[in-house]
C-alpha cells in the first residue's frame, strides 16, 4: 500500500512539474521578449541647476521663468498618469541617488508639497497636484528652484 501511495504521489508531482515546464518552454514573440528585457522608457528630462539630468516617466508640459525679487524661479511642469505620491516617488528616487534629502511641506487629498535639499545647491520645490477626470487619476507635477 505504501508503494502505491508513493508511486501515485511521484506521478502527481511529475505531472505538476511538467505543466510548469511546458508553460516556461512556450516561445515568446519578439515584442514579449523585448518587454521582458527592457525597463520602462523615460519620456521626459529635467535639467537641474547643477547640470544634472533627471529622467522622468512623465510628459513635459511646459517650462518657464517666473521673475521675483531674488531673480527668477525656474518652473517646470510635467503630467503623470498616476497618483501624486507615485509621481513624487519617481522624482525623489532620482534626487535621492544624487544626494538630496526631502521634507514634506504639506499633504492633503488633492496636493502634495515637498522640498528637496542638497548642500550648496538651491532648494528644489515640488508641488504634486492630483487631477481626477472620468475616473482616471493623473498628477500635475510642478518642480521649481530659485535662480539669480
Amino acid at each position: 500500500m505504501k508503494i502505491k501511495t508513493a508511486a501515485l504521489l511521484s506521478l502527481l508531482a511529475l505531472a505538476i512539474s511538467g505543466c510548469d515546464q511546458q508553460a516556461a518552454d512556450t516561445p515568446k514573440t519578439d515584442n514579449q521578449a523585448a518587454e521582458s528585457v527592457q525597463p520602462a522608457q523615460a519620456k521626459a528630462e529635467l535639467n537641474l541647476a547643477d547640470g544634472s539630468i533627471l529622467q522622468l516617466n512623465a510628459e513635459h508640459m511646459k517650462s518657464y521663468a517666473k521673475p521675483n525679487s531674488a531673480g527668477k524661479l525656474s518652473m517646470h511642469e510635467y503630467s503623470y498618469p498616476i497618483a501624486d505620491k507615485l509621481a513624487e516617488n519617481d522624482v525623489y528616487m532620482q534626487l535621492q541617488n544624487a544626494g538630496f534629502t526631502r521634507k514634506v511641506i504639506s499633504n492633503d487629498s488633492s496636493q502634495f508639497k515637498v522640498q528637496y535639499y542638497k548642500k550648496d545647491l538651491p532648494v528644489i520645490g515640488g508641488i504634486y497636484t492630483t487631477v481626477n477626470s472620468n475616473e482616471k487619476v493623473a498628477t500635475i507635477a510642478t518642480i521649481y528652484w530659485q535662480e539669480k
